[in-house]
Protein backbone atom coordinates (compact mmCIF):
# COMPACT_ATOMS: atom_id res chain seq x y z
CA UNK A 1 0.00 0.00 0.00
CA UNK A 2 3.09 2.38 0.75
CA UNK A 3 3.67 2.46 -3.08
CA UNK A 4 0.13 2.93 -3.92
CA UNK A 5 0.11 5.96 -1.28
CA UNK A 6 3.03 7.53 -3.41
CA UNK A 7 1.93 7.23 -6.85
CA UNK A 8 -1.66 8.41 -5.45
CA UNK A 9 -0.23 11.59 -4.38
CA UNK A 10 2.05 12.31 -7.02
CA UNK A 11 -1.15 12.00 -8.63
CA UNK A 12 -3.10 14.04 -6.36
CA UNK A 13 -4.44 16.91 -7.90
CA UNK A 14 -4.65 15.82 -11.44
CA UNK A 15 -7.19 12.85 -9.42
CA UNK A 16 -9.01 15.10 -7.88
CA UNK A 17 -9.68 18.00 -10.87
CA UNK A 18 -10.99 15.15 -13.01
CA UNK A 19 -13.00 13.88 -10.03
CA UNK A 20 -13.90 17.23 -9.50
CA UNK A 21 -15.14 18.32 -13.29
CA UNK A 22 -16.77 15.10 -13.38
CA UNK A 23 -18.93 15.34 -10.37
CA UNK A 24 -19.59 19.50 -10.16
CA UNK A 25 -22.10 19.18 -13.19
CA UNK A 26 -23.73 15.92 -12.03
CA UNK A 27 -27.12 16.26 -9.37
CA UNK A 28 -25.34 14.32 -6.74
CA UNK A 29 -24.60 17.38 -4.76
CA UNK A 30 -27.91 19.29 -5.77
CA UNK A 31 -30.00 20.83 -3.01
CA UNK A 32 -27.24 21.13 -0.46
CA UNK A 33 -27.60 25.32 -0.29
CA UNK A 34 -23.76 25.08 -1.42
CA UNK A 35 -22.60 25.45 -4.83
CA UNK A 36 -22.48 21.54 -6.06
CA UNK A 37 -18.41 22.44 -7.39
CA UNK A 38 -17.37 23.40 -3.45
CA UNK A 39 -19.10 20.31 -2.35
CA UNK A 40 -17.50 17.86 -5.00
CA UNK A 41 -14.29 19.61 -4.39
CA UNK A 42 -14.78 18.79 -0.39
CA UNK A 43 -15.84 15.02 -1.10
CA UNK A 44 -13.25 14.32 -3.79
CA UNK A 45 -10.34 15.21 -1.46
CA UNK A 46 -11.32 14.04 1.45
CA UNK A 47 -12.29 10.61 -0.36
CA UNK A 48 -8.83 10.73 -1.83
CA UNK A 49 -6.60 11.82 1.55
CA UNK A 50 -7.84 8.83 3.20
CA UNK A 51 -7.84 6.46 0.26
CA UNK A 52 -3.98 7.71 0.53
CA UNK A 53 -3.33 7.05 3.79
CA UNK A 54 -2.39 3.29 4.56
CA UNK A 55 -3.59 2.87 8.16
CA UNK A 56 -6.25 4.92 7.83
CA UNK A 57 -7.69 3.39 4.74
CA UNK A 58 -7.56 -0.04 6.05
CA UNK A 59 -9.27 0.99 9.33
CA UNK A 60 -12.93 -0.19 9.38
CA UNK A 61 -14.14 2.48 11.78
CA UNK A 62 -12.63 5.40 10.29
CA UNK A 63 -13.53 4.46 6.42
CA UNK A 64 -17.56 3.76 7.95
CA UNK A 65 -17.20 7.46 9.31
CA UNK A 66 -16.28 9.04 6.48
CA UNK A 67 -19.03 6.90 3.99
CA UNK A 68 -21.57 7.52 6.60
CA UNK A 69 -20.88 11.24 6.00
CA UNK A 70 -20.83 10.81 2.34
CA UNK A 71 -23.65 8.53 1.98
CA UNK A 72 -25.95 11.05 3.90
CA UNK A 73 -24.65 14.22 1.65
CA UNK A 74 -25.82 12.18 -1.44
CA UNK A 75 -28.70 10.27 -0.49
CA UNK A 76 -30.39 13.73 0.55
CA UNK A 77 -33.86 12.81 2.42
CA UNK A 78 -33.88 9.21 0.40
CA UNK A 79 -32.62 6.12 0.97
CA UNK A 80 -31.23 5.26 -1.99
CA UNK A 81 -27.94 3.50 -1.81
CA UNK A 82 -27.43 3.25 -5.95
CA UNK A 83 -26.41 7.03 -5.89
CA UNK A 84 -23.43 6.47 -3.62
CA UNK A 85 -22.29 3.01 -4.76
CA UNK A 86 -22.43 4.95 -8.53
CA UNK A 87 -20.18 8.01 -7.37
CA UNK A 88 -17.65 5.72 -5.76
CA UNK A 89 -17.47 3.11 -8.95
CA UNK A 90 -17.17 6.43 -10.92
CA UNK A 91 -14.31 8.11 -8.51
CA UNK A 92 -13.06 4.50 -8.24
CA UNK A 93 -12.46 4.55 -12.25
CA UNK A 94 -11.34 8.34 -12.19
CA UNK A 95 -8.54 6.98 -9.43
CA UNK A 96 -7.90 3.88 -11.20
CA UNK A 97 -6.18 5.78 -14.35
CA UNK A 98 -3.28 6.95 -12.79
CA UNK A 99 -2.15 3.65 -11.18
CA UNK A 100 0.00 0.62 -12.95
CA UNK A 101 -2.06 -2.82 -12.23
CA UNK A 102 -0.29 -3.95 -8.79
CA UNK A 103 -1.73 -0.50 -7.59
CA UNK A 104 -5.35 -0.31 -8.44
CA UNK A 105 -5.26 -3.49 -5.89
CA UNK A 106 -4.91 -1.97 -3.30
CA UNK A 107 -8.07 1.13 -4.60
CA UNK A 108 -10.44 -2.04 -5.58
CA UNK A 109 -10.05 -3.84 -2.06
CA UNK A 110 -10.28 0.20 -0.51
CA UNK A 111 -13.72 0.96 -2.80
CA UNK A 112 -14.86 -2.11 -1.77
CA UNK A 113 -14.56 -1.85 1.56
CA UNK A 114 -16.51 1.41 0.75
CA UNK A 115 -19.26 0.14 -1.05
CA UNK A 116 -20.01 -2.83 1.79
CA UNK A 117 -20.24 0.15 4.16
CA UNK A 118 -22.47 1.98 2.73
CA UNK A 119 -24.74 -1.59 1.59
CA UNK A 120 -24.97 -2.08 5.37
CA UNK A 121 -25.63 1.61 6.30
CA UNK A 122 -28.58 1.43 3.61
CA UNK A 123 -29.69 -2.10 5.06
CA UNK A 124 -29.52 -0.32 8.63
CA UNK A 125 -31.90 2.80 7.03
CA UNK A 126 -34.48 0.14 5.47
CA UNK A 127 -35.04 -1.47 9.15
CA UNK A 128 -35.28 1.99 10.46
CA UNK A 129 -34.01 4.02 13.56
CA UNK A 130 -35.85 2.40 16.30
CA UNK A 131 -34.26 -1.46 15.27
CA UNK A 132 -30.96 0.00 14.07
CA UNK A 133 -30.11 2.22 16.83
CA UNK A 134 -29.25 4.90 14.30
CA UNK A 135 -30.92 8.15 13.63
CA UNK A 136 -31.15 9.95 9.97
Amino acid sequence: MYSTAQDLSKNRQRIIDNAIDVFKDMDYFRGLGNPPENVAMAVCEGLFDLMAEPAESRDPKVVRMFMEWLYNILRGDGTKVDTTINFLDTYEEIVRRHLDTGEKIDVDVFFEMCRDIVENKYKELLRGPQRSGLSS
